[in-house]
């Protein structure tokens, strides 16, 4: 008896296959549907109509229909087909166990199907497109004619949860259902009574003009120019919180417009003094020591005051959000290098030299334009007088023109060209004065106009002349060009100090053209005496 029920069971499984020939087997579900007792083109009309059927996507008011294709989504009809009708049919004990598990339960199939990564990001992309929405946390709008404030309503933002609605797709695709919420996350934003507040704010903000002092003359910025600065913020660590703020573009151009107006540049003192007033051009042995002249202080120097720009924008933009109305502009002062008691220490021609050129040459032109420049610099004590520095390139633009250059030893046409004689003139009155001579560079062959040993040539920014202020009064450099000379003064005062130049001899150097030494002795009325050697060795001059 017991024997019998096994084979009865077999047997009724056996019927039911026989039964179910060609069809999906009773519990057989294909992604969650029912399929059972489908035969093979009853499977094949379904799954034709999943792989064409749209599914719309709702969500904020908006239906969007995505197409499998649009998706990226395909079906493999057959090898699904053939996977459903082969559930209950293969397996343990010829697939019994599978027959009789789908009597009493289900047997789920996933579709054979494939989706195109790429295909699937560009639609949910295209779907976040229409429904996403970026957060608006408000605003208030002041009237210009009014300045009467009005609040704009805020608004929340949205953002689709893109991998999240790719699987909702994918799923929807597969088993045939037309309708997928998208999933979407809304952004806190403020209450409409902050908003009212910050508006309040604004109201009171233009009760008063805003007053700017601590940079000259106060600025006063009226209610109807204060309007277009008020912007409503929101805080960035938490949206719904809002505050009254600034329009930094607009308020940068009111600090601009102040700080044009309000800032002044540091002035040095204007001392008149004869621009030629001895002339000292010898190139030998040469003595020097200063002369009195008629030397005045026609205008003392200035403070500069310049605004800083950047801390008088925090400070207004403070003002505005804390409703003040009144704000010291934060400036920086530049005191002129020249003090009017150290300017009146001037009282003496304490340097001079006088070279001389050809009239009417190209190179004068760039002298005399280079002089000019040079004209009524004022080294303060403890100052370096540096040539490049003060003039700068030499371009057309600045007045230069082409003359002859020196360069790698040959002469050349260049911009500027002939200036070392402005150089040349400089350092010579430098070195009679009794200065500190920091740099220069001879010219690499000699040439008749200048003294042997006692000249610099110049080139820009690669040679270079400087001297260093090493007294206690400011030197005032004074320049004067006629058509065949120029002649360079410097006005100071440094404790009568006598100076000598004493050059030696030629020396012929072979392969080379000739060296020189000179001396320069510098004798001070306290009796203490400075001597500074320089030795020269010039190249033949090129043909």
């Amino acid at each position: 008896m017991l024997t019998a029920v096994p084979l009865l069971v077999v047997l009724g499984l056996l019927a039911v296959r026989i039964v179910y020939s060609g069809r999906a087997l009773p519990g057989t579900t294909l992604a969650g549907v029912s399929v059972e007792g489908d035969s093979r083109s009853s499977l094949e009309s379904r799954m034709q109509r999943l792989a064409t059927a749209a599914v719309t996507v709702t969500g904020a008011g908006q239906r969007l229909k995505v197409t499998p294709q649009a998706a990226g989504y395909r079906h493999d009809v057959p090898a699904t087909v053939d996977k459903v009708l082969d559930v209950g049919r293969t397996g343990p004990v010829l697939g019994f166990v599978d027959t009789a598990k789908g009597l009493v339960g289900s047997h789920d199939v996933t579709p054979v199907d494939h989706i195109d990564p790429r295909a699937m990001a560009g639609t949910t992309k295209g779907v976040a497109h229409v429904i996403d929405r970026v957060s608006y946390p408000g605003g208030i709008t002041v009237d210009p004619a009014t300045l009467d404030v009005a609040v704009r309503a805020p608004r929340a933002g949205r953002v689709v949860d893109r991998p999240r609605l790719a699987r909702l797709l994918a799923t929807a695709l597969r088993q045939g259902r037309r309708v997928v919420r998208a999933p979407y996350r809304t952004s806190a934003v403020p209450a409409r009574g902050a908003i009212r507040a910050v508006a309040d704010a604004a109201t009171a903000d233009l009760a008063a003009p805003l007053r700017l002092t601590g940079a000259g003359r106060e600025v006063v910025v009226r209610p109807r120019q204060l309007a277009p600065l008020l912007r409503l913020r929101a805080s960035a660590d938490d949206p719904t919180q809002v505050r009254l703020g600034s329009d930094e573009t607009a308020l940068g151009a009111l600090v601009a417009r102040v700080a044009a107006q309000r800032d002044q540049k540091a002035r040095e003192p204007r001392i008149a003094a004869p621009a030629r007033a001895a002339i000292v051009d010898g190139k030998g042995r040469v003595t020097w020591r200063p002369r009195g002249a008629r030397i005045r202080v026609v205008r003392d120097g200035r403070v500069g005051i310049t605004v800083d720009r950047g801390a008088a924008l925090t400070a207004i933009a403070d003002a505005i959000r804390t409703g003040r109305h009144q704000v010291r502009l934060p400036v920086t002062r530049d005191t002129p290098k020249v003090t009017p008691l150290q300017a009146r220490r001037i009282d003496s021609l304490i340097g001079t030299f006088t070279t001389r050129y050809v009239a009417g040459q190209p190179r004068v032109t760039n002298i005399r334009t280079m002089a000019r420049t040079v004209d009524g610099t004022i080294v303060p004590p403890g100052g370096q007088f540096d040539l490049n520095a003060i003039v700068g390139p030499r371009t057309k633009a600045g007045g230069y023109v082409k003359a002859p250059f020196i360069a790698d030893g040959k002469i050349v046409p260049s911009i500027g060209g002939g200036v070392s004689q402005v150089s040349t003139t400089i350092y010579n009155a430098a070195y009679f004065a009794g200065l500190r001579l920091d740099t220069h560079q001879p010219h690499s062959f000699y040439i008749d106009r200048y003294p042997p040993g006692r000249e610099a040539t110049l080139d820009y920014p690669s040679i270079d002349m400087k001297w260093t202020n090493d007294t206690n009064a400011p030197v005032l450099v004074r320049t004067s060009t006629d058509a065949t000379s120029i002649t360079v003064s410097l006005y100071g005062h440094n404790g009568g100090r006598r100076v000598t130049a004493e050059p030696g001899p030629r020396r012929h150097v072979a392969g080379r053209d000739f060296r020189i030494r000179v001396v320069r002795t510098i004798r001070r009325p306290s009796g203490q005496v400075q001597q500074d050697s320089f030795t020269t060795t010039y190249d033949k001059s090129p043909e």
